[in-house]
Formats: C-alpha cells, sequence, structure tokens
C-alpha cells in the first residue's frame, strides 16, 4: 500500500470515530447539556465551599448562576451538608491509625413557581484514611485533599443529574417533571 492511500485511511478512520462520538452523545467530562430550564439557577446551602464549586461547574456547563432568587430559573437548595469523620481503627495502646471520612448532603432542585424539578436526593460517599500519629501534618493535607476530592465528586453528580432533566415537561397528574 501506498503512502496517499495510507494517509487517506487514516484521515477517513479519525472522521468515521469522531461522527461515531458525536451521534452518540459523547461529552468530554465536565460538558453536561442541561435543559433550558436550568439556564439561570440560583444556589443555595450551608457549605460555602460546596456552593462554590457547583457554581463554577454549573458555569462549566454552559449555564449562568445567579446571585438571587428574583432572577433565577431553578433554585438548587443543598438542604443539608454534612462532613465528619469517624474512627476505623486503633492501635493496641488505644490510638487511632485509621478513619472514614463521609461527606453527606442532601439537595433538591425547584422551578420559580416552587414546583419540584428533583425531590430531596440524598448523596453519601465516604473515604478511608489511614493515620499514624507521626504524620499529622501530611494526614491532615491528605485529608483535605481526599474532602475536596468528594466535594468534587458531589458537584459531578448533580450537574449529571440535573443534566437528566427533560425541557420543562410535566408529568400528567404529578408534580415532578419528567426525566429522560
Amino acid at each position: 500500500m501506498n503512502i496517499g492511500k495510507l494517509r487517506i485511511m487514516r484521515t477517513f478512520t479519525a472522521i468515521l470515530l469522531t461522527a461515531l462520538l458525536a451521534g452518540c452523545g459523547f461529552h468530554l467530562r465536565g460538558q453536561v447539556e442541561l435543559a433550558p430550564i436550568i439556564s439561570a439557577p440560583w444556589v443555595t446551602g450551608p457549605d460555602p465551599a460546596l456552593v462554590v464549586d457547583l457554581r463554577n461547574g454549573l458555569r462549566q456547563s454552559g449555564v449562568h448562576p445567579v446571585k438571587d432568587t428574583a432572577s433565577a430559573s431553578v433554585i438548587i437548595d443543598l438542604a443539608t451538608v454534612d462532613y465528619s469523620r469517624s474512627v476505623k481503627s486503633v492501635d493496641s495502646q488505644g490510638t487511632a491509625t485509621g478513619y472514614t471520612l463521609k461527606y453527606e448532603v442532601l439537595y433538591r432542585v425547584v422551578d420559580r413557581t416552587g414546583r419540584v424539578l428533583v425531590d430531596n436526593t440524598p448523596l453519601n460517599f465516604s473515604r478511608d484514611l489511614e493515620y499514624k500519629s507521626t504524620e499529622l501534618l501530611q494526614k491532615k493535607q491528605e485529608e483535605e485533599a481526599l474532602k475536596i476530592s468528594m466535594r468534587q465528586e458531589i458537584v459531578r453528580r448533580i450537574i449529571r443529574r440535573l443534566g437528566a432533566i427533560a425541557s420543562h415537561r410535566q408529568a400528567p397528574g404529578n408534580s415532578r417533571v419528567v426525566f429522560v
């Protein structure tokens, strides 16, 4: 086979693969297509870091979070946010050698009329952290990194679930929006 035909075959294969990926709905990570009803969300909750991360994630998905409820198309209410650390294991002296880190969030989404689009939905994440009292500073940094990682995963999951909201269609006899 000559080089010209090989180059044409590679180009054709690349175009074909690109078309297949685009046709199946493939998006790069963080690029979730959201329904028009979510074009101007207001995010509220007791954890400022999670609120900021969710607003940033929504911006990456092409929507523009607003700063007040008056101009919001929907309200994303992070009703409860709880981060906790519990002892997983102890050594023979009773010193903790492992912890379980938990991040629990309960959120809901309502439109500007108060109609529930996403009912109270819990998200729970946990990670294990091995611990030695001689490595206090490193473990504090590792714990903070795990906390940030769990928070980012919560943001990704919420946005993916928001992506499932159909374009403001209501199921007959129901107060919730239909999911596709």
